[in-house]
């Protein structure tokens, strides 16, 4: 056993070889699952062609796959940690099969919905559990496992757009989707006959139900950093859907501004790692707060980027940013707040997210119309990502040197 397992009394050795196969799996399902949901923009007018959608409801779509994804799925994934793991992800697999069939025979808008729903809530539950269960299983290398998992986030977005533009030269979109949506479910099929929890505290925790939910929502702390940890992400779900036209509206190329979000992405993995390893040296809490701040200049500045290389300077800076914030929140909540119950946890804040997920974007609009322009927008999102770190920082500060568990 290593000296992590004596000390803090769980009953299998951490940082083992099975702790890196949980991180390999999560790999495989979060680059599919969050590829998958996350390269609409790819597959969008296949769609609407497909089944005759208009563009309003293809955006409709969109929205709430992505609101279900967060939200149901991150209730989901509170009740999940009632259940061992393997009954959770058998069902997830068999809701993502589902899904996949529905949209070989659905013609409508509302049977294109309810397939995109399906998928979006057996999406965020598997999401949910990946996320909680990476930390459990390590202690001298949390950091860089979790961060090393996370990266599956970053490879979606990468790797899915060409997979769907090889299958989109072969043949049509049902069958594209259920290829892909076939070997997700696989890989999670595969992934249940390995994925359990590490015996210990985090199996021993009290019973999830609506008096634990009272005591973590009515604790101080933990709502400070339910509402401060969506606040550090707004920017992100900003730019997804507004980048183009703000970088266009500074005078850049459309080219240009259309890579933007790739640039993200595709920083966003290296330094998912590299977070990681320095998270694990200086202090994962500080170095998540410290790429907070970062995301909040490079939001600020975006406004003022009117040259290829301002632009670039500051879209990198964002996916510098964005890397450690991805992956360091998971480890950080589940050391303040405790490991027990850590899928109800993070299924809490996932349902935290998924609000401001959809209303900032959306709010955006129709304050860039108000004031002529971005400046302002961006200026307020540089803003409230600072607000958002102020309020995650407070709320997971340690208390001496033990998890506080719902109080």
């Amino acid at each position: 056993m290593t000296t992590a397992t004596a000390s803090d009394g769980r009953g299998e050795t951490l940082d083992s070889p099975h702790g890196w196969l949980v991180v390999a799996l999560g790999i495989c399902m979060l680059t599919l699952i969050w590829g998958t949901v996350f390269t609409f923009t790819v597959y969008a007018d296949r769609l609407a062609a497909t089944f005759t959608l208009s563009e309003l409801q293809v955006s409709s779509v969109f929205s709430i796959t992505t609101s279900v994804f967060l939200a149901v799925g991150g209730l989901f994934g509170i009740f999940a940690a009632r259940f061992p793991l393997r009954p959770v992800l058998t069902a997830v697999g068999v809701g993502l099969t589902v899904a996949a069939l529905l949209l070989q025979v659905v013609t409508s808008y509302l049977g294109v919905l309810a397939a995109f729903a399906l998928l979006g809530m057996a999406g965020g539950t598997a999401f949910t559990i990946i996320v909680s269960l990476a930390p459990q299983w390590f202690d001298t290398y949390q950091g860089l496992a979790t961060s090393v998992t996370m990266t599956g986030v970053g490879l979606g977005p990468l790797v899915l757009p060409f997979a769907w533009l090889w299958l989109f030269n072969r043949t049509g979109f049902r069958t594209s989707l259920a290829t892909i949506v076939g070997v997700m479910v696989a890989i999670v099929f595969v992934s249940s006959l390995f994925y359990r929890r590490p015996a210990g505290p985090a199996q021993a925790g009290e019973t999830v139900d609506t008096a634990w939910i009272r005591r973590r929502v009515r604790n101080p702390r933990f709502l400070s950093t339910a509402i401060g940890f969506p606040l550090v992400f707004v920017w992100f779900y900003v730019l997804s859907a507004h980048l183009v036209s703000i970088l266009t509206t500074n005078g850049i190329d459309a080219g240009v501004a259309a890579a933007g979000i790739s640039v993200i992405g595709g920083v966003s993995v290296f330094t998912r790692v590299g977070g990681g390893f320095v998270g694990d040296r200086i202090g994962q809490r500080a170095t998540f707060l410290m790429s907070a701040v970062l995301a909040s200049v490079c939001a600020l500045s975006l406004p003022f980027a009117h040259s290829r290389l301002l632009v670039y300077g500051t879209l990198f800076g964002l996916g510098v940013a964005l890397g450690p914030l991805a992956s360091l929140w998971s480890p950080i909540i589940l050391t303040r707040f405790g490991q027990e119950n850590a899928t109800a946890t993070v299924g809490l804040l996932n349902i935290s997210m998924a609000g401001f997920a959809l209303l900032a974007p959306l709010a955006v609009g129709p304050l860039k119309h108000m004031t002529g322009g971005y400046v302002v927008p961006l200026v307020a999102l540089g803003v409230v990502t600072a607000l958002g770190a102020g309020l995650f920082g407070w709320g997971t500060t340690p208390v001496g040197n033990r998890p506080e568990r719902g109080r």
